[in-house]
């Protein structure tokens, strides 16, 4: 029986998908781990969270890495806490954006509440590859 690690990503629209997707499912395939993404919307599902969880499915089809893409609705830490316990996750991969407070506290917020290590991707890090 073999054991897969699962790694949670969430994700908030497209531009942020885009540059880190590619990356992020890059770790996944050395880990040969499986990739969650997950959008959570606190109103409805968007069309922008639509095309970033598709972002990520290319990126994890081009690499041979298994990916579970979820859309939400609700809250964002509490729901992204839970889906975390539901789908057994092993480690929570945030991206962090330059300039956004939003992005900063959440990923302080995820730190602070849940026991899943949290890997932080840096802003900009992409002009470094």
């Amino acid at each position: 029986m073999v054991l897969y690690m699962n790694i949670l990503v969430p994700t908030a629209a497209p531009t942020p998908a885009r540059e880190k997707a590619d990356y992020i499912t890059s770790i996944a395939k050395s880990l040969e781990a499986r990739l969650h993404i997950i959008h959570i919307s606190e109103r409805e599902n968007t069309k922008e969270g639509e095309d970033a969880l598709e972002i990520f499915k290319e990126a994890g089809e081009k690499e041979g890495v298994e990916v579970t893409t979820v859309l939400k609705s609700g809250e964002v830490i509490p729901t992204l806490l839970e889906y975390s316990k539901e789908a057994h996750i092993d480690l929570i991969v945030m991206g962090a954006s330059e300039g956004r407070i939003v992005a900063k506290w959440l990923a302080a917020d995820v730190l602070e509440k849940t026991d899943v290590p949290v890997f932080i991707v840096p802003a900009g890090f992409s002009e470094a590859l």
